[in-house]
């Protein structure tokens, strides 16, 4: 299938466009779960610090705050996969858009958008979110095992 120049131009520059998009989307999940997890480790400071008193190492405190962060990532991956292929399967019929899309077939386009999850795509942003979300959460979690016992136990 050739598709005219036009097209293939247009169809480039909305890769271009998808591409921003899912950088500004990975951006705000990054914020967003370095803003939990800190909260989280806030809210947990004087536990921290009970936990440091009675011997558990940093390395220990480190881990224990990167698996929570994994058990979010894989829960917000599984409602975002079941949410993307529930999207997907109702509309393998294809979505009509002839009433908009008038002169469509001359660039060697159809007038009807038949959308597709990809397997390989969808494996790639998993892993993406994966990799994010555990270089995001090392911060909150080296901040975790930085307190000193006596600090986090005064704390209210």
């Amino acid at each position: 299938l050739k598709l005219d120049p036009y097209l293939a131009t247009m169809m480039a520059v909305m890769n271009g466009f998808v591409l921003v998009w899912m950088v500004v989307i990975f951006l705000a999940l990054s914020f967003g779960l370095v803003n939990t997890l800190m909260m989280a480790v806030f809210e947990r400071v004087r536990e921290i610090g009970l936990m440091r008193a009675l011997g558990m190492r940093p390395a220990a405190i480190v881990y224990q705050i990167l698996v929570e962060s994994l058990m979010l990532l894989a829960l917000g991956l599984l409602f975002g996969n079941l949410l993307a292929i529930g999207s997907i399967i109702p509309l393998q019929d294809g979505i009509d858009l002839s009433a908009v899309s008038e002169g469509m077939e001359m660039m060697g386009a159809s007038s009807v958008l038949y959308p597709v999850l990809l397997w390989p795509d969808l494996v790639l942003a998993n892993a993406v979110v994966i990799v994010l979300g555990i270089i995001t959460s090392l911060l909150p979690a080296w901040r975790a095992a930085q307190y000193r016992p006596v600090e986090a136990l005064g704390r209210s």
